[in-house]
């Protein structure tokens, strides 16, 4: 009877284990209408990320501090199919692109490069996990780790809650408020 429990336990196991690895992590921001809206909140306030466009397998955000008409417009990015993040455009026009992407959503271990808007180049890697519900990470550069997280994904993959902790050692909890689909 022991030998069945434990094989049994093991089964289980490997089983639970085999549906996490291949998780789907993947953002399908394609599913989401130009002018979708999503709101996150931490304890420093909203972030409200808002569709434009999507041009030819690319989605562009427009992001927002805070909500409604007083939100303050602080840039957009751009992400793939999967999610992932190829770009980010500042408040004053600065881009910052990430080759292939930034990894966001990419199982295991993954490398990219950062090209700042002065022209700076840096190499990270990002490592993630697939955890029920949702993914793990840790993004580390030149100088060793730079930031570690988490996120709990809804049905498109878009983030429902989450933490994040960079060099501060500052752990910020955010959660979506809102999400408005078109």
């Amino acid at each position: 009877m022991r030998k069945l429990i434990i094989a049994l336990a093991f089964s289980l196991s490997a089983t639970f284990t085999a549906s996490v690895a291949t998780a789907d992590i993947t953002w399908r921001a394609g599913d989401m209408g130009v002018g979708s809206v999503m709101v996150m909140k931490d304890r420093t306030g909203a972030m409200t990320h808002v569709k434009r466009a999507s041009l030819g397998g690319r989605h562009v955000f427009d992001l927002f501090a805070g909500q409604g008409k007083g939100a303050e417009f602080l840039g957009s990015y751009k992400v793939n199919d999967r999610g992932e993040v190829t770009e980010t455009v500042a408040i004053d026009g600065a881009v910052t692109t990430y080759a292939p992407h930034r990894c966001n959503r990419s199982l295991g271990k993954c490398q990219f490069t950062v090209t700042h808007s002065d022209g700076y180049v840096e190499t990270r890697t990002r490592v993630t996990e697939a955890t029920r519900g949702g993914l793990r990470y840790w993004e580390y550069g030149a100088d060793g780790l730079m930031a570690e997280g988490a996120m709990q994904l809804d049905q498109l993959g878009a983030a429902k809650s989450g933490w994040k902790k960079g060099r501060s050692k500052r752990k910020t909890r955010t959660r979506r408020i809102m999400i408005a689909l078109k």
